[in-house]
């Protein structure tokens, strides 16, 4: 099971703070999240307002996430870090 897509799926349904390999970082509302095997799946919107997606196919594969534009969907990028938004 990979260990990012493993820390989405127990934290959701609370928000998460993901971080890119670029540093860059986005918070979600989780909407969903599912295991299909080693294959995982997730869902939630960003304090942007968009729509974002995750999505591995096993240990060995990155935790990619993509989001939804006006055109249909573009990659945000490869998830390096995974962390429970604290309330405040």
């Amino acid at each position: 099971m990979h260990t990012l897509a493993k820390r989405v799926h127990n934290i959701t349904p609370r928000d998460v703070r993901l971080t890119f390999e670029d540093g860059s970082t986005v918070v979600l509302e989780m909407q969903s999240a599912e295991f299909f095997q080693e294959s995982f799946q997730a869902e939630g919107v960003g304090d942007d307002g968009r729509t974002y997606r995750l999505v591995t196919d096993g240990e060995d594969d990155p935790l990619v996430a993509g989001r939804e534009t006006d055109d249909g969907w573009e990659t945000a990028g490869v998830v390096a870090d995974v962390e429970r938004v604290e309330e405040p």
